[in-house]
C-alpha cells in the first residue's frame, strides 16, 4: 500500500519553513497513529502473502504428486490387469497341463501295465525258448549220434551194440557175425526154458529179457528197424543134441501197432529147416492177451509169432526141445 503527499506550491518558503516544524510534529503525531495500524495491515498482508505463496505451491507440489500418483496408480491398474489377464490363462494352461498329466499318468500306467505284461510274454517265449533251446540241443545231440551210430549191425563184431533208426530212439542190440556169417542183429534168442515167454501184448512191444541170453528185442524196434531199410530174416533152430536146421528168408518186413504188427513180408526162402512162416505171411501178431490168430476154439498164443491155428508148426515152441534164434540182416532185397 502507498501513501502520497503533494506540497502546496502558494505557502511560503517561509511560512513553510515556520510551520515545518509545527506540521512536522502534528504530522507526525497524527500520521503515525494513521500509518501505523496500515504499515501493520501491510506487513500483515504481505506475510499473508508470503504464506499464501507458499501454500499455493505446496498446493501446487501436492497436485503434482496426485497426478503422479494417479498416473502410477493408472499404470498400476494397467498392470494389475494384465497381471489378471496373464493369471487367468495361465490358470487356463496350469488346467490344461494338469489335464494332460492326469492323461499322461493314465498312459503311464497303462504302458507300465503293458509292460509288465510284455515283460510276462517274453519272460514266457524266453522259457519256450529255452526249452527250444534244450530240444534244439537234445535234437543235435541226438542227430550227431543218429549220425555217427550205426543203423545195423553190418560190419560189426559179435557185441552189444547201440544202433539208431529212423523214428525211435536209440537201442542197444547184439549183434552176431559168427552163427550165419557178418553183420546179422539177434531179435530173440531161447538158450534155454527159464525165462517165459508167454507174455502180454506191451511186453512184446516193449521187448524183454537179457540181450546176452534169453530176450525178444521188442516188436516196436522191430518194426521201425524192418521199416527203415530192407532185411533178411534167419532162423536158426537148434535141439539139445546140437543138430541144428534153419530158415532164411530174402526180404523181411512187420507193419505198425495199428496193424497189430502184421507179418507183410518174407522174401524167398531158404534153408533145410522147411518153409513154416509161409503159412503165417499177412497174419497179425498174437500174444495172450491179444488174440490175433484165426483158430475159431482158443487162443493159440503159447509161446511167439504169428498163427494161422493152432496145428501149424511153431518154430519157436519150448516143448518142441528147440532152442531157436531168431536174426535179420540189412540188406539189398
Amino acid at each position: 500500500m502507498s501513501f502520497l503527499v503533494q506540497s502546496n506550491k502558494h505557502f511560503t518558503k517561509g511560512w513553510s519553513s515556520k510551520h515545518n516544524k509545527e506540521n512536522d510534529l502534528q504530522c507526525e503525531f497524527y500520521c503515525y497513529k494513521v500509518v501505523k495500524p496500515l504499515l501493520s495491515y501491510a506487513a500483515s498482508v504481505r506475510a499473508k502473502e508470503e504464506q499464501f505463496s507458499e501454500l499455493q505451491k505446496k498446493i501446487d507440489n501436492q497436485d503434482a504428486l496426485i497426478a503422479y500418483l494417479k498416473e502410477v496408480i493408472r499404470q498400476k491398474d494397467n498392470l494389475t490387469a494384465t497381471s489378471n489377464k496373464t493369471i487367468l490363462i495361465q490358470n487356463d494352461f496350469l488346467i490344461t497341463i494338469k489335464k494332460q498329466l492326469a492323461l499322461n499318468e493314465a498312459q503311464i500306467t497303462k504302458m507300465e501295465s503293458e509292460i509288465k505284461l510284455k515283460d510276462s510274454q517274453i519272460d514266457k517265449k524266453n522259457s519256450e525258448i529255452q526249452l527250444l533251446q534244450s530240444k534244439i540241443s537234445s535234437e543235435l545231440e541226438n542227430l550227431i549220434k543218429a549220425n555217427t551210430l550205426p543203423s545195423s549191425c553190418l560190419g560189426k563184431l559179435t557185441d552189444i551194440y547201440t544202433i539208431k533208426v529212423p523214428n525211435i530212439e536209440p537201442f542197444l542190440v547184439p549183434c552176431d557175425s559168427k552163427l550165419a556169417d557178418n553183420g546179422w542183429t539177434v531179435i530173440q534168442r531161447r538158450v534155454d526154458g527159464s525165462v517165459d515167454f508167454n507174455r502180454d501184448w506191451d511186453q512184446y512191444k516193449a521187448g524183454f529179457g537179457d540181450l546176452h541170453g534169453n530176450f525178444f528185442i521188442g516188436l516196436e524196434k522191430l518194426h521201425h528197424m524192418t521199416l527203415s531199410q530192407p532185411h533178411e530174416l534167419y532162423v536158426y533152430l537148434a535141439d539139445f543134441e546140437n543138430n541144428a536146421r534153419y530158415a532164411k528168408y530174402s526180404h523181411f518186413q512187420i507193419g505198425n501197432e495199428y496193424e497189430s504188427y502184421k507179418l507183410k513180408k518174407l522174401g524167398t526162402y531158404s534153408g533145410n529147416a522147411g518153409d513154416a512162416f509161409k503159412i503165417h505171411l499177412n497174419m497179425n501178431f498174437t500174444t495172450k492177451n491179444n488174440d490175433n490168430d484165426t483158430s475159431m476154439k482158443a487162443n493159440c498164443a503159447h509161446d511167439l509169432y504169428y498163427f494161422r491155428n493152432k496145428q501149424t508148426e511153431n518154430l519157436t515152441l519150448i516143448r518142441c526141445a528147440v532152442r531157436p534164434i531168431s536174426l535179420i540182416r540189412s540188406c539189398v532185397c
